[in-house]
């Protein structure tokens, strides 16, 4: 046993009692400065005593890069807890993803056209690579989320799409011994339709193209649904990749004045019954582009268009689109989220951050299914946006027991997503009492429907 002088006991506490004053994870002055870790972030401007990032109704996932934003979507949603190898650990269990796409963090039209690959049956996330090889992060988190094989693809680990399928790459995916196939094209319209012909051959081989719920004989729905953007306007498709990730959709693209061959094509393939659902008004989509759309099947515009005020042009911009839409439903094809009340969850991205859009669609594919909304300034949350997250705000009328309650993921750094734009969101999406007289805003289950 040791024991300590009354001097001893003193410089003891003393040590101590400095120690305590050093914030949580300071190093000896001995030890060398470690790199800052992607996916661990600061306190909050303004907030030095805080140790997490998430409020009573926000949760905000870290990434300082888009490899580490990708990866912190990957470690929420998939726990990979149990061995690859447990029972039932391949069927529909969200504890391992089936597979994993892949693509480079500078090309956002391949990346948003390869989103429909993270829906059923593959149950692939997408993680970023850069030209020449697998980043270490990325590398990391294949090995921990252990892809258990698509099934219906021959147990196929990994679809590496566009210039993500370069030698480096391909080189680092075999010295992992995972199985691969590639999807490469001369262009994101021939990418695209390539990418909707895997997929088909997937999930409805009947066919070959993708329907959602599959054909009618297997349950589904059969709906032949299509998602339109224009290359010179593709932040207004950002909304339609959390989509394609919750339901089986084919996503291609037009010009504001053309449509190529490789979308025509595409669309004929479904021989006429696609539904087709061009994102943006005239100015991102003209009405050419439009009519000629409409000899493949029905098209709807999500945009901002009201039919009852005539005389009043419709303000396009992507923020206020991805709230259209996730107002919107159209139930010929079963298509938009139908969110005008409470109980529910989205997503918030700065419309500058498409890889943390494109990273943040399996939010929609497993877990809250959440619609993306967008914010276009990193500081002030905008007007538009403001207003939507006050009318789905729940309020109760007897207690708030009783919810609904409502959860927005943040997808990014400060810099991308303020912490004062957060604290509004959470501010204004706090369960509030119906009977207060001052009540003028909120809703309740009965004012929406999912």
């Amino acid at each position: 046993m040791i024991t300590l002088s009354n001097r001893g006991r003193r410089r003891g506490a003393a040590l101590a009692a400095s120690l305590m004053l050093l914030p949580l994870g300071t190093a000896w002055a001995a030890d060398p400065p470690a790199a800052p870790d992607p996916l661990v972030a600061p306190a909050p401007p303004g907030q030095p005593t805080m140790r997490t990032l998430n409020t009573k109704t926000t949760t905000r996932l870290w990434g300082a890069d888009p490899y580490a934003q990708a990866v912190a979507v990957t470690q929420h949603l998939w726990t990979a807890a149990r061995p690859a190898n447990a029972p039932g650990e391949n069927d529909n269990v969200p504890d391992r993803p089936w597979g994993i796409v892949l693509v480079t963090a500078d090309d956002p039209l391949a990346a948003i056209s390869a989103v429909p690959l993270v829906h059923f049956p593959d149950d692939a996330p997408i993680l970023f690579v850069t030209k020449t090889g697998i980043p270490q992060i990325t590398q990391d988190e294949i090995k921990r989320l252990g892809p258990t094989g698509i099934s219906r693809n021959n147990n196929l680990d990994v679809i590496v799409v566009g210039e993500a399928a370069n030698p480096g790459v391909l080189r680092d995916l075999d010295a992992l011994k995972l199985k691969h196939d590639e999807i490469t094209a001369p262009d994101v319209f021939q990418l695209a339709d390539k990418i909707d012909q895997y997929y088909g051959r997937v999930s409805n081989p009947d066919t070959g193209v993708p329907a959602m719920g599959g054909t009618a004989s297997s349950g589904g729905n059969g709906m032949m649904n299509v998602m339109v953007g224009s290359t010179e306007a593709w932040q207004y498709m950002l909304p339609a990749t959390h989509w394609a990730s919750h339901m089986a959709t084919g996503l291609f693209w037009v010009t504001h004045d053309t449509v190529p061959e490789a979308t025509v094509n595409a669309l004929k393939r479904r021989r006429g019954m696609a539904h087709i659902y061009v994102f943006g008004g005239p100015d991102q989509v003209s009405a050419a582009v439009v009519r000629q759309l409409s000899q493949y099947g029905s098209v709807s515009r999500i945009d901002n268009d009201d039919p009852i005020a005539f005389n009043k042009p419709p303000k396009n911009d992507p923020v206020s689109s991805a709230i259209a839409f996730a107002k919107m439903w159209d139930p010929m094809g079963m298509v938009g989220w139908n969110i005008t009340g409470p109980g529910h969850g989205f997503t918030l991205v700065n419309v500058n951050d498409w890889q943390a859009a494109v990273a943040s669609a399996p939010l929609s594919h497993i877990g809250f299914h959440a619609p993306l909304l967008l914010t276009d300034n990193a500081d002030t949350l905008p007007k538009a946006l403001e207003d939507y997250f006050t009318m789905v705000a729940p309020s109760y009328l007897n207690t708030p027991a009783q919810g609904p309650y409502n959860m927005t993921y943040v997808l990014g750094t400060f810099a991308q997503v303020s912490w004062p734009q957060q604290a509004k969101v959470d501010f204004i999406s706090e369960m509030s009492n119906r009977r207060v007289w001052k009540q003028g805003t909120g809703s309740m289950y009965s004012a929406g429907t999912p």
